[in-house]
């Protein structure tokens, strides 16, 4: 032990303290997790100065053995130049570590103010894992005891506090971020990919960005903060053991309006948040470690217009005294004063002013405008006639509990956008919801329950005995219901706290999973093989639906509840509606019909469109591209006649509707691929379908003659000068055979087609 060393030298080199000066010396926590030795003093004259000369320092930082034989690590970037002395040592049910200062005087690094403590080391608590008091030995604890000498002079500090519950192995962040790099390009000063926005944890310029190995502190008391920018591309940010100290923050996804989409962040390692992460709209943050949340609203998952953020962690969430996080859900409202703009939602967080017992929040939490917020929740044994409306109940009181993982719809009525935020605690690992019942309509209300994206298709294999494979949204910027089945319609993805409704197997509960969370941000729209998606717009009026056409080799021509949705009709009457019927007269939303319809050389789905406005219309259809290479598709509109409509080669058709219109005007004909290679030469096709006979004049020739005959001979039709690309004719009510003859002036074409009733 180097002690005492310099009582030799000239007194009169130094300004001597007070002989009366008092000290005080402990270990605690620092703000980044660093095992602190601090040092103040106390009382008497005069106060350790930068022009002072520290002339012998050493302490012990002691720990119960039961600890085992932690490995004291070195100091971490000392200005008071101490040095660890030697191995481990026991002494009275303890384990402890002996550290003294250089052995060559030096001028304090900083000036002392009386009664502030002052870091002298932030050590490191190496191998071994767990939470244990670490403390300084007090002068009786061992011989060398506890010693500071100032110009010559030695004083022994008392020891005052100690660190308890103090987690190790210390975390050495080697990342350390300073931010404000504004050099081309812009946003830079942010930018978690700028190497010279971080420093070593030794205040170097650090040689590289953070890599997924990388342990990085968030530190408070600075100007620019990471916002996760990378003006390069989509950027993915890394990082292993990541802390965000008090007054510190991370906004991930900050600047991604400015064109950059779904921003991620992934910390391999623990996060740590004593100030707070942000997570943006278009933010994604994943932690594969443990999250630990210390402070109030340490963690916000934030929504708008654009977009949700989105978190995913990996191990478990704590919070320590105080701390809570907070999922905000973006609620437009698109309607007039006084009218409903309904949305479908659940609970984010398990709400810490919620006292009662299970899990959830109370409708208090869903109260965003005070006076004008209306709530229903759904009752599936109140649906007796097949009026889904009945299923709504109005909830009144405050204190009315929705559990976790169900669902509500919420409006105001205020014609103004709004911002729920629920504060609490996120909610992560299975998830059961109550009980879904199973005994009039089979519909259930339930919600997505944590703070990120949810993989519906998954979730409804893994719930298969309780649940079909299909959901309804409620979309109230189009008046009609978002749905899916298997993999036609909307999308597989259900986001951040929202609802929606489930068609049950049977009784039992739906559980949600870890495993079925995903950072997602796509609309609600998906496309299978062999589907055909159709939306209709028009008007001033916003209204929007959408119908899929779907062929499957395991489908049959009536209602397959399994892969085909029924239509839920809008709840406003003058909502734009399109759909179309099963052969046992089903209305669907998702029409899937057998492989060996789309195989036969025609297959005509009628059409159900209703409308509540005199206006102009139009028809989008996509998903061609999932047929196979051939296969044509046609649109007829029986209200202007006409040539039929090619979806090949225009996808979009425009028309002006009426509410007294038919509501069977249109017409999907479906023509499959097995006739491509006759078609390679100009033919007019001949069909039947039903009650009817159809002509595809594919040549340049106008048919000159157009005649139908009984098998007996009988002349049914005779038509001349036929100048149309299709034509539909009927042709009788009986179930018989029949002969079409088609005549131009090159050629004639036959055909034996079958008309059923």
């Amino acid at each position: 032990m180097k002690k005492n060393l310099f009582l030799t030298l000239m007194l009169s080199s130094f300004a001597l303290l007070s002989i009366g000066q008092t000290f005080e010396i402990r270990t605690t926590e620092g703000d980044e997790g660093y095992l602190y030795v601090q040092m103040r003093e106390t009382s008497g004259t005069g106060t350790p100065q930068t022009s002072d000369q520290l002339s012998d320092l050493v302490f012990q930082i002691k720990w119960l053995s039961s600890l085992g034989n932690v490995d004291m690590g070195n100091v971490i970037c000392s200005s008071y130049e101490i040095t660890k002395s030697g191995t481990r040592s026991v002494q009275g049910g303890y384990y402890y570590q002996e550290y003294y200062a250089d052995n060559t005087p030096f001028a304090f690094p900083e000036n002392w103010t009386q009664n502030i403590w002052v870091t002298i080391a932030k050590m490191e608590v190496g191998t071994g894992s767990g939470t244990g008091t670490f403390e300084i030995g007090d002068n009786a604890f061992v011989p060398t005891g506890v010693n500071i000498g100032v110009n010559l002079v030695d004083y022994t500090p008392t020891v005052n506090g100690s660190a308890t519950d103090y987690n190790f192995p210390t975390i050495v962040y080697d990342h350390v971020w300073v931010g404000g790099n504004a050099s081309v390009p812009l946003y830079n000063e942010k930018s978690w990919a700028l190497n010279t926005n971080w420093q070593t944890a030794c205040g170097d310029v650090s040689a590289a960005a953070p890599t997924s190995a990388s342990n990085c502190l968030i530190p408070g008391g600075l100007t620019h903060y990471p916002g996760n920018v990378d003006l390069f591309g989509i950027f993915i940010a890394a990082g292993n053991n990541v802390r965000i100290a008090s007054g510190g923050e991370i906004n991930a996804g900050e600047l991604a309006s400015g064109g950059l989409a779904n921003q991620l962040l992934t910390f391999s390692g623990d996060l740590f948040v004593q100030g707070s992460l942000n997570i943006k709209p278009d933010g994604s943050v994943t932690v594969l470690g443990e999250t630990f949340l210390n402070s109030p609203q340490s963690l916000i998952v934030e929504a708008t217009a654009t977009g949700t953020g989105s978190f995913i962690d990996n191990g478990t969430i704590t919070y320590g005294g105080s701390g809570s996080a907070k999922v905000q859900t973006y609620l437009s409202n698109a309607a007039g004063a006084g009218d409903f703009y309904i949305h479908q939602v659940g609970p984010t967080v398990d709400d810490e002013g919620y006292t009662g017992s299970g899990t959830g929040a109370d409708l208090s939490a869903f109260n965003v405008a005070s006076g004008s917020t209306y709530a229903y929740y759904w009752d599936e044994s109140e649906v007796l006639s097949g009026d889904n409306d009945q299923g709504w109940k109005n909830i009144y009181s405050l204190s009315y509990h929705v559990e976790t993982g169900s669902g509500i719809a919420l409006s105001t009525t205020d014609a103004t956008n709004h911002t729920m935020e629920m504060t609490g605690h996120l909610i992560t690992g299975n998830v059961s919801t109550p009980t879904l019942a199973f005994t009039q309509n089979h519909y259930e209300l339930i919600s997505n329950p944590y703070p990120s994206a949810i993989d519906f298709d998954a979730l409804a294999t893994a719930n298969s005995g309780v649940v079909f494979a299909k959901y309804w949204i409620w979309d109230p910027a189009t008046g009609n219901y978002l749905f899916r089945n298997g993999t036609t319609g909307g999308s597989q993805f259900v986001q951040v706290g929202q609802s929606f409704f489930v068609e049950t197997v049977a009784g039992g509960t739906f559980n949600f999973t870890n495993t079925n969370r995903t950072h997602n941000t796509v609309a609600f729209r998906n496309a299978s093989e062999n589907t055909l998606h159709l939306n209709v717009s028009g008007g001033d009026f916003g209204f929007e639906d959408n119908l899929y056409v779907r062929f499957d080799e395991v489908a049959s021509s009536g209602y397959d509840v399994e892969i085909e949705s029924e239509k839920w009709v809008s709840r406003y009457p003058d909502a734009t509606s399109i759909s179309s019927f099963t052969a046992d007269g089903t209305e669907l939303a998702i029409n899937v019909l057998p492989m060996d319809y789309l195989m036969n050389q025609m297959s005509s789905v009628p059409l159900n469109f209703a409308c509540g406005y005199v206006t102009g219309y139009v028809f989008n259809f996509d998903g061609l591209e999932t047929f196979e290479v051939g296969t044509e598709i046609w649109l007829e509109d029986k209200l202007t006649g006409g040539d039929w409509v090619s979806l090949n080669t225009q996808s979009e058709y425009s028309f002006t509707a009426s509410p007294d219109d038919a509501s069977d005007r249109f017409v999907l004909h479906f023509f499959g691929p097995t006739g491509t290679e006759e078609l390679a030469s100009p033919v007019i096709d001949l069909y039947s379908f039903g009650q009817y006979a159809y002509v595809r004049n594919n040549t340049e020739d106008i048919i000159q003659e157009l005649r139908i005959y009984a098998l007996g001979g009988k002349l049914v039709k005779h038509i001349h000068k036929v100048d149309q690309k299709f034509l539909k004719l009927y042709v009788g009510n009986e179930t018989a055979y029949y002969v079409i003859v088609a005549v131009t002036e090159k050629e004639v074409f036959t055909k034996k087609i079958f008309i059923s009733k």
